[in-house]
């Protein structure tokens, strides 16, 4: 299975929260047990590297390593339906790395993308309008869905 995770998914590893951290583990191992190949825009490098402490920082950045996340750029394409998706008001201008999130998801095809964001993601309205917008613009649909939900 491909699946596309986002910067939540990664931070969930290190949650406070102990249920969004054993359900994030649960995830990962669900994916490595099944073979399931894990992806996210080049973005979420950048997005780490803003993580103010330099601890925490470092132990997202060896999950990244260890889960074998493959980096998908963010290209003239993912931004154009990122706009779109913001256009649109399904996700807040002031939101554009979650729109991008999703618009990498469309573009490379991969079927379903994985989020702990509950606010701007995973959400019956968000869900829906992502499709009434990639299916009205000929692009693909996607699952959107909590690890605790793979």
């Amino acid at each position: 299975m491909r699946i596309y995770i986002d910067t939540s998914v990664i931070n969930g590893l290190f949650s406070e929260e102990h249920e969004i951290e054993i359900a994030t583990k649960g995830f990962f191992e669900f994916a490595q047990k099944t073979g399931s190949i894990l992806y996210s825009a080049d973005l979420i490098v950048e997005e780490i590297e803003r993580t103010p402490i330099d601890s925490k920082r470092n132990k997202l950045k060896d999950a990244l390593a260890q889960y074998e996340i493959e980096f998908l750029p963010v290209t003239d394409e993912v931004q154009i339906v990122a706009k779109l998706y913001l256009a649109q008001r399904i996700i807040p201008v002031k939101y554009l790395p979650d729109a991008i999130h999703i618009a990498t998801a469309v573009i490379y095809n991969i079927p379903v993308l994985v989020s702990w964001n509950f606010k701007h993601i995973v959400k019956l309205k968000t869900k829906m309008e992502i499709d009434r917008i990639n299916l009205q613009n000929n692009y693909p649909r996607i699952t959107i869905c909590s690890p605790q939900e793979v």
